[in-house]
């Protein structure tokens, strides 16, 4: 029996040669998304704080920070993951995100607009310089550059690979068929949603798309249906993102995909005039014919296609947020969360592992944190040392031993982020905050194991050391508190320049209380028995733990004032 015209074109073809391409091209084409999301981020730095904070202001605010922190991390997928992170935190309120994930929408349209280019005769050009910026430049900024433009270059050398690839499929017609049937809107859009959802890239998703169309073979209404399904299956990052976080945090993710369903859900119905548009308003090549000319219209074509997709629903919805929240609401209900303990971490989450920038802060945040927990210790051991029971004293114990595991997942959490890509100011800034830390869990072990000896030795020996007290005692524990206050509040401020020189200028005025407090004791005293010499010994130990702590607030300052 004759084999078939298609059995003998699909003997013809290589098949091993294009699937080794096409992966091959995938794969060059993720490795550069990285690169130049990883440049990009590094680039960006503290910028990405301040457009976060445009949040709070409203909701066109909240989407212009979107987009644009989305055009600058490349990926809307990392936005919405950190939007996870922000309100699992309390960083931020549900409804506050919903405006952001809409502009991680639009901003996510930049990498489709920069790859619809035809660059092939410069992608070498693109790999030589980055390469030459990324592995020799001097200066962090010019690694940083090069990391963009070799990502750039890696991710049109992907797609050239892909477009090699399917270049024999030109003429296989069962492929032709094939792509003519994903036209059909519903089978379009749930091939887009899988592959994406599995490849966790919605970029890859367009750029298979675009590949396929630079070689005429995607329709521009097969296109489409393939982008409406790639926006849904994109959500999928998100929403594993907040699997095992608080309800809020899970809510994110469905926002996310409450967004893009219902975009889908309109735009199913206007392809054909959505495609008419975008064949208005991009470049045309009436002078070509056939596969020629869909191969150079295509491409931007289809990029248009995804900004319009994406503005156009956030024009629409921008207007709902308060409904699409509470809709998310209702999906995933508040559910009752078990009491964490102090030494839980609040701020750190793994989300914003992905921005130096942003870990830092959350980093800052926690570290303000655990110094508030020292700081009650401390004012907690002042009152105690001296009428405490024992009751207390084990309580105060097991606060410190709190601080010190909260301290213990800062310094895991700064070890996770020093692995991440980053600039030098960034690690000089991870070094200072893990000196922060171990400063703060230092000030608890001086209340946690010196001020809670005192403690028991008083309790041991009936030692009264409340008729010590007096205006000097109050003015000297009083002074070192407000220090340690003041050393604390620098860390949230990164400005904090004048309250840290504030701090580290008391050093004399602590010196001389103490002085003053010592002399005291001893006229008071009189070291006449054993009594008084043990109550003696005990109040020396008292000034010299609180010297010890204004050292340690000092060091706080010193640190905060060197990497601000």
């Amino acid at each position: 029996m004759a084999p078939s015209p298609a059995e003998i074109e699909l003997a013809n073809l290589n098949l091993v040669q294009m699937f080794g391409l096409l992966i091959g091209g995938l794969a060059l084409f993720l490795l550069g998304l990285e690169f130049m999301t990883g440049g990009l981020k590094a680039i960006a730095g503290s910028r990405l704080q301040g457009l976060l904070g445009m949040l709070t202001s409203n909701r066109f605010r909240g989407v212009l920070a979107g987009a644009v922190v989305t055009a600058l991390l490349n990926s809307s997928t990392i936005t919405t993951v950190l939007m996870v992170g922000f309100v699992s935190a309390g960083l931020m309120t549900l409804a506050q995100s919903v405006p952001m994930i809409m502009g991680a929408n639009i901003g996510s349209t930049l990498t489709a607009q920069i790859i619809a280019f035809d660059v092939s005769k410069l992608t070498p050009f693109m790999l030589a310089i980055g390469f030459l910026l990324h592995a020799f430049g001097r200066r962090d900024l010019l690694r940083q550059v090069g990391g963009v433009i070799l990502g750039l270059g890696l991710l049109f050398l992907g797609i050239q690979f892909m477009g090699d690839a399917t270049r024999p499929l030109r003429t296989f017609q069962p492929f032709i068929d094939t792509m003519q049937n994903m036209e059909n809107p519903l089978l379009g859009i749930v091939v887009g949603a899988v592959f994406t959802a599995v490849v966790q890239s919605s970029a890859a998703t367009l750029a298979i798309v675009i590949a396929l169309g630079a070689q005429g073979l995607m329709p521009l209404e097969a296109g489409i249906a393939l982008i409406l399904g790639a926006n849904v299956g994109t959500c999928g990052t998100a929403l594993l993102a907040g699997i095992g976080k608080s309800a809020e945090a899970l809510q994110v993710g469905v926002v996310h995909l409450i967004f893009n369903v219902l975009g889908v859900l309109f735009w199913v119905f206007f392809i054909p005039q959505m495609a008419d548009l975008v064949r208005h308003i991009s470049p045309s090549y009436p002078e070509l014919q056939g596969v020629a000319r869909l191969a150079a219209e295509t491409p931007r074509q289809v990029a248009n296609a995804h900004t319009i997709f994406s503005v156009v629903t956030t024009l629409i919805l921008i207007w709902f947020t308060g409904p699409i929240a509470r809709l998310a609401q209702l999906v995933v209900p508040k559910r009752e969360q078990k009491i964490k303990r102090a030494g839980d971490p609040v701020y750190l989450d793994e989300s914003s592992l992905t921005a130096p920038s942003l870990g830092l802060q959350r980093v800052r945040l926690e570290l303000t944190r655990l110094g508030q927990l020292v700081l009650e210790i401390v004012r907690s051991g002042s009152r105690l040392v001296a009428s405490g029971t024992i009751e207390e004293i084990n309580l105060l114990l097991d606060q410190d031993k709190e601080t010190d595991r909260l301290a213990s997942e800062i310094l895991h959490y700064i070890g996770l982020l020093s692995q991440v890509e980053h600039s030098e100011k960034e690690g000089q800034q991870m070094v200072g905050f893990s000196q922060v830390a171990t400063n703060l869990e230092s000030i608890s072990g001086i209340v946690g194991t010196n001020l809670v000896s005192v403690s028991q030795q008083r309790l041991t020996h009936q030692v009264d050391l409340t008729r010590l007290r007096d205006e000097a005692t109050d003015r000297f524990a009083s002074t070192v508190i407000r220090n340690l206050e003041q050393a604390i509040g620098t860390i949230g401020d990164s400005k904090a320049g004048e309250a840290a020189q504030a701090v580290i200028a008391e050093k004399a005025e602590i010196e001389n209380l103490a002085a003053a407090v010592r002399q005291a004791a001893l006229a008071k005293l009189q070291l006449a028995d054993k009594s008084d010499v043990l109550s003696f010994r005990l109040a020396i130990d008292l000034i010299e733990q609180g010297r010890q702590t204004a050292h340690f607030a000092r060091a706080i300052a010193k640190t905060v004032e060197d990497f601000r």
